[in-house]
């Protein structure tokens, strides 16, 4: 099983800069990290490649953002390392993103009924760059504006950058849905396979899809089934945010609970073994930075109130040795970490630092260079993890399941971790 981490690039030391800016970062600061990634045994690293940094119009790429990721691809190159690049996610760690073109009604769009139909919707807030912003999002599914804007991204990005001999491969609109919930899954399943063919006429031999348990528990949102029927490897997200972000904290229950769910998925669905490789993405639990911080913190999670647990580095360390051991046997695909290093305190005042408690501290490594305990955990986890297997998955039944997916996740979930008591 194969283990990365997502990296974003750092900041440079100024009041003002962008988090995740490819534009504008530390280069010095990346080939460390890079280097860290590589001594410890990582083979993948995640590169979110901002939405609204890159395409700052419809009709226009960013230069200085494009420029500053081949940069970072070629480091990673020289490091040995693969690169996942992350591409048109509506997310940002735990905060909603997206660039300010894709908000509001066109003006050609307001009608009685399209007004009606914004009025009746609870307006989420949603980050572009420096600002958030709560504005209706547009179709990002059936508008014609929209659909040219991502199939111009898709040709400008991965048509330059797919050859690059560090790119091991795309990940394609992760965490959409949550910023604009689609109605059928059918046309959401439509919309992605657009994408995911587009992306190969782009040169693009790598594909991934992503869900989490909010796209579980709508049957409306694109399924595992979906993406592997569009040639994607399905990747779960299992960051430590709602509906199972309740569970115990720093703990791995749900992270592979989640994993044997979709794995359970594909069996039952998709005559293809290699289809229930599935990847777990975002692996990672926030740490308290000072003692007295330690238990329930108030944060935001995609925009909504949340309760977000702060472990202590020691129970990291334990919940990491833990799951990856177990996803490992499982028969995982591979596991992505949920971040590398932390922000700064000074930092906390830039989105998505600002409203988000798990942005701020789940890193492996503190700001000032420390590294936590989960760091060594990971070190000594890396050398000793088993051959691949294939446990059993859940037995998910999926015509019951995509019936009345929110009620059958939670039973599943309750019947999981009675079992591991």
């Amino acid at each position: 099983m194969d283990i990365g981490t997502t990296i974003w690039p750092p900041m440079l030391a100024r009041p003002q800069a962008l988090a995740a800016s490819w534009s504008r970062y530390d280069h010095g600061a990346l080939r460390e990290y890079l280097q860290r990634a590589r001594e410890i045994g990582l083979q993948h690293v995640r590169f979110d490649l901002r939405w609204a940094e890159v395409q700052p119009s419809a009709q226009r790429i960013a230069v200085a953002a494009l420029d500053g990721f081949h940069r970072g691809l070629d480091l990673a190159q020289a490091n040995g390392l693969h690169v996942v690049v992350s591409l048109m996610s509506a997310t940002l760690g735990p905060a909603l993103h997206l660039p300010d073109w894709a908000l509001g009604v066109p003006a050609q769009a307001l009608t009685n009924q399209a007004v009606s139909e914004i009025l009746a919707t609870p307006a989420l807030t949603i980050l572009d760059n420096t600002f958030y912003r709560r504005e209706p999002v547009r179709d990002l599914y059936a508008d014609p504006d929209m659909r040219a804007a991502q199939r111009y991204l898709l040709r400008e990005v991965i048509g330059n950058f797919a050859a690059h001999p560090a790119i091991h491969g795309w990940l394609l609109a992760a965490g959409i849905e949550r910023v604009r919930p689609p109605t059928d899954h059918r046309d959401m399943a439509a919309w992605w396979a657009d994408l995911a063919e587009r992306a190969r006429a782009h040169g693009a031999n790598r594909l991934f899809g992503q869900i989490d348990a909010a796209a579980l528990s709508n049957p409306a949102s694109l399924r595992p089934y979906d993406i592997a029927m569009a040639g994607g490897e399905v990747v779960v997200s299992a960051g430590p945010w709602p509906p199972l972000g309740d569970g115990p904290p720093a703990r791995g229950e749900a992270v592979c609970f989640l994993h044997a769910v979709v794995a359970g998925l594909l069996a039952e669905e998709v005559n293809d073994t290699a289809a229930t490789q599935v990847v777990v993405a975002d692996l990672g639990w926030p740490t308290a930075p000072r003692p007295q911080w330690r238990g329930w913190q108030s944060s935001e999670i995609f925009a909504q109130p949340a309760q977000t647990f702060l472990a202590d580095e020691e129970a990291v360390a334990t919940a990491l040795q833990t799951a990856l051991p177990a996803l490992a046997r499982a028969g995982a695909a591979a596991v992505w970490l949920a971040g590398m290093v932390d922000p700064t305190e000074e930092q906390w005042k830039i989105p998505p630092f600002d409203r988000s408690w798990p942005a701020r501290t789940w890193g492996l490594w503190t700001a000032d260079g420390r590294p936590k305990a989960g760091w060594e955990a990971l070190r000594e986890t890396i050398g000793s993890l088993p051959a691949q297997g294939t446990l059993p998955t859940l037995p998910v039944e999926p015509d019951r399941f995509w019936r009345d997916p929110a009620t059958e996740l939670r039973r599943l979930w309750r019947e999981y971790r009675a079992e591991m008591v």
